[in-house]
């Protein structure tokens, strides 16, 4: 019986299934970590690293938008020139 794959396999499955819900259950947060990250990520101060992540952030979302390429900078207009 244990030469049989699909045997095994149906083993396998179960055990590791089993351990998957064994470490979901054991390491699932209570209500007081969830409130304790919710508080400290609604931070008002930004630092420098956030903000330079907001920033790129923001450029990737307006590269996506618009069919300039990000890469090259657009040339700065004159206003001598309008």
């Amino acid at each position: 019986m244990l030469s049989n794959p699909y045997f095994k396999s149906v083993l396998w499955l179960l055990g590791f299934g089993g351990m998957g819900y064994g470490l979901m259950l054991l390491t699932e947060p209570n209500a007081e970590k969830i409130e304790r990250i919710k508080a400290s990520g609604s931070n008002a101060k930004q630092s420098a690293e956030d903000q330079r992540k907001a920033l790129f952030m923001k450029r990737l979302q307006e590269a996506a938008t618009t069919s300039a390429p990000v890469y090259r900078p657009q040339p700065p207009v004159d206003k001598k020139d309008s």
